[in-house]
Order: C-alpha cells, then sequence, then structure tokens
C-alpha cells in the first residue's frame, strides 16, 4: 500500500457509543481514515455500495445479520477487504466460523489503541490475528473435538474433483474464489459444496472444514 495514502477503514457495531470511540480513538492517527460506519450487516453492505475500505472492524452480535453473516456476504463480494472481528464475545463458534468466512482477525474489545491499529497495519501485510485468549480458546477446542472428526475417517470417499473443492474450502476461499480457480460457475461450487456436506454430516461450514482438515491429513 502506498505510504502516503491513508487505511480507509469502516466501522460496523450496533453500539453508538462503541461507533463513537472507535471513530475518535481511530481518527486521530495519521494513517488512518474511517471512510463509514454501519450498526447492522445490512447497513454495512449498503454502505459498500458507495465506498469500499480497506479494513472493516466488525462487531459480532447485532441485530438481523450478525457479524460472521455479514463477514461471509463481504467477502463474496469484495475478497480483497481486510476484515478485523471486534468483539466481547470468545465463543468457539464464532471465532471458528468468523475465521472461515474470511476474517483476518479476531480480536476482544478490551484491546488498547496501540495494539489495535498494530492489528490493522498486520492484518493489511496479510497475518491472521488472534489475541491471547482467542487464540487460547480455539487451540482448545480443536484438541477436544473428538465424536464429531470420528465421521471424517477414511471410509468418506471424495471424489478428485470434490477433493480439489475441499482443499480450496480449508484455505478460506469462498464460493466465488473457488469457482475462479477452478473454471467453474458458482452454481456448480456451490452443488459440489453441497455434495460433500452431506458425506460429512453436516451443514455447518466452520464444521465441515474441521472434518476435512481431519480427514485430509490422516
Amino acid at each position: 500500500m502506498d505510504s502516503d495514502r491513508k487505511i480507509s477503514v469502516m466501522l460496523v457495531d450496533d453500539q453508538k457509543l462503541m461507533l463513537e470511540g472507535l471513530e475518535t480513538l481511530l481518527s486521530i492517527r495519521s494513517g488512518i481514515e474511517i471512510v463509514g460506519k454501519a450498526q447492522t450487516g445490512e447497513e454495512a453492505l449498503e454502505r459498500l455500495h458507495s465506498v469500499v475500505p480497506d479494513v472493516i472492524l466488525m462487531d459480532i452480535r447485532m441485530p438481523g445479520m450478525g457479524g460472521v453473516k455479514a463477514t461471509e456476504a463481504i467477502k463474496e463480494l469484495h475478497p480483497h477487504v481486510i476484515i478485523l472481528i471486534l468483539t466481547t464475545f470468545d465463543d468457539d463458534a464464532y471465532i471458528i466460523e468468523a475465521l472461515c468466512y474470511g476474517a483476518s482477525g479476531y480480536l476482544l474489545k478490551d484491546i488498547d489503541g496501540e495494539k489495535l491499529v498494530q492489528s490493522i497495519d498486520e492484518a493489511l501485510s496479510g497475518n491472521l490475528l488472534l489475541t491471547g485468549k482467542v487464540a487460547q480458546k480455539l487451540a482448545l477446542n480443536i484438541r477436544n473435538k473428538n465424536s464429531g472428526f470420528e465421521k471424517a475417517g477414511k471410509e468418506l470417499e471424495l471424489t478428485q474433483r470434490e477433493l480439489d473443492l475441499a482443499r480450496l474450502l480449508m484455505e478460506g476461499y469462498n464460493s466465488k474464489e473457488i469457482a475462479e480457480k477452478l473454471f467453474l460457475t458458482q452454481g456448480t461450487v456451490k452443488n459440489y459444496l453441497s455434495d460433500i456436506y452431506t458425506k460429512i454430516g453436516t451443514n455447518d461450514r466452520a464444521k465441515a472444514i474441521l472434518l476435512l482438515k481431519r480427514y485430509l491429513s490422516t
């Protein structure tokens, strides 16, 4: 990124005081420009019609479309936008889902201002960001998975094309990006993914990725 250009940031949080606090905190930084604010996922998508920021700071729990679904929708439309989840909730399911749908980090709102700015810079450099508490919970979650993983044993039979899709899915690509890489239509990709989910026994994208990682590593 051009060092003379400011980092454009959009703030998405249903709490007005949080939006104002973040705006005040970040606006005083010479290298950052706040280009939009939204209080729901739907509102964030609407804002993107007029401006596409470099980074979005996204809350998880909001009325209507929450942060996880908003992340998925935004990354489908604008895969190069960096989304950092900034929330008070460190629930395992939220962490896994958000990261699987393309979030570049999961940060808790007790993070200090300097660390938040540093996190934005690191995310733009391609780093995956997790606070200590979040990283610990994620590690414990993966370590303790057992019953669900058993369904993804060697007896699971995936076609070569399904294996190709599964690997890209595990690498964090969304349906549109998978279609581009494999020269398929998005509809075809979604049909393949549906078949994969059926074989694994889950309709949840995050769980499917975890199961596939276990299966393909055996």
